[in-house]
């Protein structure tokens, strides 16, 4: 900053002071020499005569007197003369100096001066930053200046402008820190504490210690880093650098503070600047975007004041009214309606002035006279300090029709629900009775056809013991086959059976005492030829927790055990079988109302698998996944369907997983008690 009157006034008396001084020093010397000299005068010659009364001797020392007057004076001369020459040479230095100061002094007002202009001449903050690191140099002395911009989330100072002698040296500063300044030098320091960090030479400098033989490199012997603010916050570092040490001294110092704040004035109006054009753009986007939605917006929308102004509307008000911009600007809202419905209107105007809100069902007058029925509502807002009205108006002709076919449709309602409800009565009977002769057809059929189904099986399995007589391998062969297919043809009739009697509600859910590890090791033992002609791996797990004694329905746990194993080998060509039973509370199963233990008959194959969309048809009665799969096994696809059926009957639930080409999961979970419970 400038010096103050008052330090001025103090340095001039100071140098008044030493020229005084100087005058006062000159005075005594020359007083002295006049006495001395008086005295040698006046009294040397009576003192010589005193002590040497020979006339010749006398005339000698005379001489030597003389001489030695002479060489005294010539040395009070010479005296005189060296400090007259050594104050004059001092205050030349110092008159040079105090010209070099102000010199300085000069460049550093003409920088701040330049810097000022640029701040109100610079568009943005890199311009200004730009023309602020010239003025600096050009016009301050310095030898190079530079701007480093800091994120306060980011411990990066990122330079945004430099200008001078040694620009490299900052290169050389981000290639050091790779960017990261937080604790290296002195531009930490600013950011930190946000004060400014000023070095007068940079080879006793601790914290310049890693740049310093770069620094001396350039010669920037001295520096200056001042923080630059935006909005209170330290957002950037001013460095500037000097050829000499013991350059930054109080006033370039101050000069530099100044600098610093006049740019951060600049940046916060840079700020304020920026957030104007964003807000502005904003409210712009948002008058723009809130205008399409009133345009968007299905009916008419209006907005006015408590005089009745249109303020603003949507196109559409345009359209159904057919008057247009002009014209409705210029209208007042109840010249819309006729003259029986402005009473109406008027009160319900009223009222949301009142109240806040209403509502109202009139027709809209357009400018061709055509009247369209409406329903409006309004609701009061404040805008700029006014209370107005906005509201939307929607068209209900449809409704209106809607309404009068509806109230037709009501009066004939009752008679056709009362028609309809006998028709369905009457559908209903006549679907249950050729269910229920359906499946009593299907059971005396299927007792019919087991009947001898038996006596063929029963006979020919006589007849291959050779009971009746020897036979030839031939006939035995022959004689099996027709067992075997009279087995495979009564089987499908008892799966026919089953399901009529399912479906016929004729099948009993019993409640026995049996043992599952058992019934499971029978079943295992029965299937096992069939997985070893296959050379499949047949095995089977029984959890340590699976009770030996349940009470449940023994003979259909076992139905739907042999069904999955018989399924699973059937569609398994290579690779394995695997039965896992265990137990577990399984809520939410219909016969399991307790939460109590239940089985888990879980049936893991390596067959062909089932793909994602069949899943959905599985448990389909007499269906199969393909025609493929049909020509290669035999059976009706009732099997999974009677699993399914049976396992809801006794309360349980079935569920399949599988992948296709890899294998299949089904898992029967039945609900179990103990004996023991009541």
């Amino acid at each position: 900053m400038p010096k103050s009157p008052d330090s001025m006034i103090q340095g001039q008396t100071k140098r008044r002071f030493r020229r005084s001084r100087l005058q006062s020093r000159a005075w005594r010397i020359a007083g002295v020499y006049a006495i001395i000299a008086t005295l040698w005068i006046v009294f040397s010659d009576q003192v010589m005569a005193f002590f040497v009364s020979d006339p010749a001797l006398l005339v000698r020392w005379s001489s030597y007197k003389g001489l030695a007057f002479v060489a005294f004076t010539s040395l009070l001369l010479l005296l005189m003369m060296r400090r007259a020459f050594g104050a004059i040479e001092a205050g030349y230095a110092t008159l040079k100096a105090h010209k070099r100061e102000i010199e300085r002094g000069n460049r550093l007002y003409s920088a701040l001066s330049q810097i000022n202009q640029s701040i109100v001449m610079a568009a943005n903050r890199d311009e200004l930053f730009k023309k602020v690191s010239q003025s600096l140099v050009n016009h301050g002395g310095f030898r190079m200046a530079w701007i480093g911009w800091h994120q306060p989330e980011q411990p990066t100072l990122e330079p945004l402008a430099w200008y001078g002698n040694g620009t490299d040296y900052i290169d050389h500063i981000i290639q050091q820190t790779e960017g990261d300044l937080h604790g290296h030098g002195p531009w930490d320091t600013v950011i930190t504490d946000g004060l400014p960090y000023v070095c007068n030479d940079v080879l006793f400098d601790p914290l310049s210690q890693r740049w310093r033989h770069e620094a001396i490199k350039h010669d920037l012997q001295a520096f200056a880093a001042l923080p630059l603010r935006v909005n209170g916050k330290v957002c950037g570092v001013l460095s500037v650098y000097a050829s000499e040490p013991d350059f930054f001294r109080e006033r370039e110092i101050n000069l530099l503070e100044e600098a610093a704040l006049d740019v951060s004035f600049a940046l916060d109006s840079f700020t304020l600047a920026d957030e104007r054009r964003v807000a502005e753009s904003a409210a712009h986007e948002e008058s723009l975007f809130s205008q399409a939605m009133i345009d968007s917006m299905p009916g008419i929308v209006y907005f006015y004041d408590d005089q009745g102004r249109f303020l603003r509307w949507n196109k559409n008000f345009e359209i159904v009214s057919g008057y247009s911009h002009e014209e409705v600007a210029g209208m007042h809202p109840l010249q819309f309606f006729d003259d029986t419905h402005q009473p109406l209107l008027e009160d319900s105007i009223a009222r949301v002035f009142s109240d806040g809100e209403a509502s109202v069902e009139a027709p809209f007058v357009s400018k061709d006279g055509t009247r369209t029925p409406h329903f409006f509502t309004g609701r009061s807002v404040i805008y700029e300090g006014r209370t107005c009205l906005v509201g939307v108006g929607i068209d209900v002709s449809d409704r209106r029709k809607a309404e009068d076919a509806l109230r037709e449709m009501n009066e004939n309602l009752e008679q056709m629900i009362s028609e309809r409800t006998s028709e369905l009565q009457a559908a209903v009977i006549r679907a249950e009775a050729a269910d229920r002769i359906k499946s009593a057809f299907l059971a005396t059929m299927s007792h019919e056809l087991r009947t001898p189904l038996n006596s063929i099986i029963g006979f020919t399995g006589i007849v291959l013991q050779e009971l009746a007589g020897p036979l030839t391998t031939e006939q035995s062969k022959q004689l099996g086959m027709v067992q075997g297919s009279a087995r495979h043809l009564l089987e499908l009739i008892n799966d026919v059976l089953d399901l009529s009697k399912i479906e016929a509600g004729q099948l009993e859910v019993r409640s026995e005492i049996f043992d599952i590890r058992h019934s499971v090791s029978q079943i295992m033992e029965s299937l096992k030829p069939m997985a070893d002609k296959k050379q499949l791996d047949l095995s089977c797990t029984i959890e340590p927790d699976v009770p030996d004694r349940m009470l449940g329905d023994k003979r259909r746990t076992e139905q739907i055990l042999i069904n999955l194993l018989n399924n699973a080998i059937k569609f398994t060509d290579t690779g394995s079988v695997t039965l896992t039973v265990s137990v577990s509370a399984t809520p939410g199963l219909s016969g399991n109302a307790d939460n109590g233990p239940a089985v888990s008959l879980s049936v893991n194959d390596t067959g062909i698998g089932i793909k994602p969309e069949d899943l959905s048809s599985l448990f389909q009665p007499f269906r199969q996944l393909d025609s493929g799969l049909t020509r290669q096994h035999d059976g009706t696809g009732l099997g999974l369907t009677i699993c399914r059926r049976l396992t809801d009957l006794m309360g349980g639930r079935m569920t399949a997983t599988s992948e296709w080409s890899v294998g299949s999961c089904f898992t029967a979970i039945i609900p179990i008690r103990s004996p023991d419970q009541p």
